[in-house]
């Protein structure tokens, strides 16, 4: 578990940036629900010597490279999503401002591909839909899940959901990659150079890498970085490349989620 001691000076936006490399709302709010019992109730109240949990960032390196395999990486992935340490069962209850919801932070739109929910106007990142996710749709009873409050509470539910997400995000991906004549297969392992407002990031491309991107900005946002080197972000300024990044390097297959 990764621990930080708040010095003079210190904002959750600076710590933020210290750890991630991003001092947005949606990263110094991950730092400040991990911690709201040790903050209190103002995410401005930090005091120095305050000892603070750092979520997502608690995974040291496994020898020969790897991070470690693909549970540690969905462990990774969930502490950063719902803000909570790897572990904490209330990461699967989390609902963010914008309505997304659980430890993967499902939205509307991606449980309608799923199976999961039904509504005529999803939530879909500011474009034709909604502003955000209201979840005032139906729920088709897929894993015996029949509303919201079932699916928050259900952890099996949810640890299948991100695995058909993974799943469902490779087949498109793969499928827009070969309208282009390529394959996920011809980046695997190569190392390519990204400008992300106006800085070069050089980035080894890696499945988990893939995977992680893919859900945060989709299976065609993540076709668009490798095809045409187009950094995209969420509506709370998260690169894509981050996802690509922090997430990239552990020993996943497809047959993990396939």
């Amino acid at each position: 578990m990764t621990q930080y001691t708040v010095q003079p000076g210190d904002t959750l936006s600076k710590i933020a940036e210290k750890f991630y490399g991003d001092g947005s709302e949606i990263s110094w709010r991950k730092i400040y629900e991990a911690n709201r019992a040790v903050i209190g109730n103002d995410p401005n109240q930090i005091t120095v010597g305050m000892i603070l949990v750092i979520p997502g960032v608690n995974q040291p390196p496994n020898p020969g490279g790897s991070k470690g395999n693909f549970k540690d990486m969905l462990e990774a992935l969930g502490a950063f999503e719902s803000g909570l340490p790897a572990g904490n069962p209330g990461q699967y209850q989390v609902e963010n401002r914008l309505g997304f919801i659980g430890k993967y932070q499902f939205g509307e739109a991606l449980l309608i591909d799923l199976g999961y929910y039904n509504t005529s106007n999803p939530y879909n990142g500011g474009g034709n839909g909604v502003d955000k996710n209201y979840w005032r749709g139906s729920w088709t009873g897929k894993r015996n899940i029949n509303s919201k409050s079932d699916f928050l509470n259900s952890p099996s539910a949810q640890e299948a959901a991100i695995r058909e997400a993974f799943a469902l995000n490779w087949r498109r991906i793969n499928d827009t990659l070969r309208q282009q004549g390529k394959s996920i297969d011809n980046y695997l392992g190569q190392q390519k150079t990204f400008i992300d407002k106006g800085v070069s990031k050089t980035i080894t491309i890696t499945i988990s890498g893939i995977l992680a991107g893919a859900h945060l900005r989709g299976a065609y946002g993540l076709a668009d970085l490798l095809l045409k080197d187009a950094v995209t972000y969420d509506e709370f300024g998260t690169s894509i490349l981050r996802y690509v990044d922090e997430y990239g390097g552990y020993d996943v297959k497809p047959e993990d989620f396939l």
